[in-house]
């Protein structure tokens, strides 16, 4: 079930318009075997992994991302930019070009070196 059943066509319209960030996203971590399920935006992913599923911290620590279907190891540091990046697959286009990027500073990066001189 996706975060938008039921709703109308002019939300969904309303949804599709909205940054990346904005978007409304159902949250895939497991505990316990269970889903979490909760429906937030974007942007507020990386307070929700921290204040209820404990995912805190800016070190090495090894720690395997409970999303479903994922189990990857990474440092704890990148599970923020990780869920961001690969489960809810935030894409910012190119205003020049059209080319996407998973990160706001990617693509700013590419703007500079790309289409400074248009």
């Amino acid at each position: 079930m996706t975060p938008f059943c039921g709703l109308s066509t002019t939300r969904l319209l309303h949804y599709a318009t909205l940054p990346p960030n904005q978007k409304p996203y159902r949250c895939g971590w497991v505990v316990a075997g269970e889903v979490c399920g909760e429906v937030l935006p974007g942007e507020s992913f990386p307070v929700h992994l921290r204040e209820v599923h404990g995912v805190s911290g800016n070190d090495k620590t090894k720690f395997r991302c409970e999303w479903v279907e994922c189990g990857l190891q990474m440092n704890k540091e990148s599970v923020g930019r990780h869920v961001v990046e690969s489960h809810l697959q935030f894409r910012f286009p190119c205003p020049n070009c059209g080319e996407m990027f998973s990160r706001v500073s990617t693509l700013n990066g590419h703007l500079r070196k790309k289409h400074m001189s248009e």
